[in-house]
């Protein structure tokens, strides 16, 4: 599981990372993705939601139903090729 770590970042900079490290995940084949966000006023943890919102290759991960949930954490699903096929489109 990639872990992207945002948080006390200024939102701009917040949201280049994101961005870039969740495509980054993507190509290489990543299926879960860990967000470090905080607590504080959930302007990062909202920015992750929305990112999440508006990519059709992502989904939040729900532990609720088993672990008691971190707020400062969200967990994302990657929805897309596993590593072994990448390797094969990439060769």
């Amino acid at each position: 599981m990639r872990e992207i770590y945002i948080r006390k970042m200024r939102y701009d900079a917040a949201k280049q990372k994101l961005e870039r490290e969740i495509h980054a995940a993507f190509i290489d084949g990543e299926t879960m993705i860990q967000v470090v966000h905080g607590i504080g006023e959930g302007k990062l943890k909202q920015l992750t939601e929305e990112f999440v919102a508006r990519s059709d290759f992502l989904k939040l991960y729900n532990t609720e139903k088993w672990l008691i949930p971190n707020p400062g954490v969200t967990k994302i699903e990657v929805l897309g090729p596993s590593k072994e096929d990448l390797k094969k489109y990439l060769q």
